[in-house]
């Protein structure tokens, strides 16, 4: 039977589905990107990349990084097994 969660456990599924939500939006901008960039390729054109959109994706993935350090660091403390 599994273990009932702790209310930190909880909260924490609540922020990595977020994430992961997140993270899914990152992953396409980085395809669009990609796709982009060998189209370009494949005609023989200039690559030209939105480094707005780059820069977004770079900074979303760091603020990721960073949450999900905390909260493993957290489960990894959480008395309740």
């Amino acid at each position: 039977m599994p273990r009932p969660l702790a209310a930190f456990d909880l909260k924490a599924y609540q922020v990595l589905c977020k994430i992961d939500a997140q993270l899914r939006i990152a992953g396409n901008n980085l395809n669009q990107i990609a796709k982009a960039c060998n189209s370009a390729v494949a005609l023989g054109e200039p690559v030209v990349v939105n480094t707005k959109l780059l820069k977004s994706v770079q900074q979303l993935i760091r603020e990721n990084q960073a949450t999900i350090k905390v909260i493993v660091a957290n489960l990894a403390k959480s008395t309740v097994r």
